[in-house]
């Protein structure tokens, strides 16, 4: 069956179809900058420098995240800079990379082919500790929130989630896994109480 999103399929899943914990998180902040403060945020494009990331060839998903992200900015006390200076710049990029990892399953009953003589042979065998190895390739997603200084010139905090990639149907399926992924991201935000140690 075709998918409906494929051609942006690639972008950011960080979830398994299985999911319980099947990502990782990443927070850090920098501890001499005030977050307890009311703060203003604006997004910007990442530098023309860069090498460019997923969600700069995908502006409707690269929307579904930071709709996300500025829904945990608010939920904390955080709002959009809208014509004033902002105090914190917001620049959000995905990549894949790809991946494998070899498991052995157990195969008690195998077979091998041997030459003998002018002639191939079969012989099947029996062992019940016999692993076979097999090698699964798979996409890895990793999906970076940076918060830079008002200047764009020092990073005050980062998140990022990193998971195996899954195909959407639906782009409605894709946003409960990007708006789950960003909770996670933000769920250690610097609040005054972080701050304070």
């Amino acid at each position: 069956m075709k998918y409906i999103l494929a051609p942006i399929l690639p972008v950011l899943v960080m979830l398994l179809a299985t999911s319980c914990s099947s990502f990782s998180v990443m927070s850090d902040f920098d501890r001499n900058f005030n977050f307890n403060r009311p703060l203003t945020y604006q997004w910007v494009t990442p530098p023309v420098d860069e090498s460019p990331d997923l969600l700069s060839a995908n502006p409707l998903i690269r929307k579904r995240v930071q709709d996300a992200v500025s829904t945990e900015l608010v939920s904390r006390g955080l709002m959009p800079a809208g014509l004033s200076r902002p105090d914190l710049l917001l620049v959000v990029r995905a990549y894949v990379n790809e991946k494998s990892f070899t498991r052995y399953d157990m195969h008690p009953f195998h077979h091998s082919f041997f030459y003998h003589g002018r002639i191939f042979r079969y012989s099947p065998g029996f062992s019940p500790f016999y692993e076979d190895p097999v090698t699964v390739y798979y996409e890895e997603g990793n999906l970076v929130v940076d918060m830079l200084d008002e200047k764009g010139t020092n990073l005050v905090w980062r998140g990022s989630a990193r998971g195996y990639l899954k195909k959407y149907r639906t782009g409605e399926s894709m946003q409960k896994d990007i708006d789950l992924a960003v909770s996670e991201i933000f769920a250690d935000f610097p609040s005054p109480k972080h701050v304070a140690r």
